[in-house]
């Protein structure tokens, strides 16, 4: 996937939705600005956390955080067109990694046990 959005434009997005979350609305000037649809922005922004998670630049908790404050975004979407992929995929995955299973002992990394390997797939199946 190319993307489109410079760097620092994701970063500072990923800072807003972590801390505040970020709606559709608040996608208008960016979609603007450099010509895109909010689908584009959603999944460049996803991605950004995904390969950040993946490299190590990015913890766990901060990716969960972005992800989460994106959800009603990717959703509201949905609701008026298609749901954006891989964004979607990418908050599901960040998603597995809240909760512990019965299965799971005190001291389990639930990010690296049920996050980490989804995140993988996904950046590799846009590799093909």
């Amino acid at each position: 996937m190319i993307k489109v959005l410079p760097n620092g434009s994701l970063q500072a997005l990923c800072v807003e939705a972590e801390t505040k979350g970020i709606a559709l609305s608040d996608l208008e000037s960016i979609c603007s600005e450099f010509r895109v649809g909010p689908e584009t922005v959603l999944n460049e922004l996803s991605l950004t956390v995904a390969e950040g998670y993946m490299c190590g630049t990015l913890g766990y908790e901060f990716c969960d955080g972005v992800m989460n404050g994106i959800v009603n975004a990717i959703l509201d979407l949905g609701m008026i067109g298609e749901i954006p992929h891989p964004a979607f995929a990418l908050y599901q995955a960040f998603d597995q990694g809240e909760w512990s299973r019965s299965s799971d002992s005190p001291d389990t990394d639930l990010g690296e046990k049920y996050t980490t390997p989804t995140v993988l797939e996904i950046l590799r199946n846009l590799e093909r």
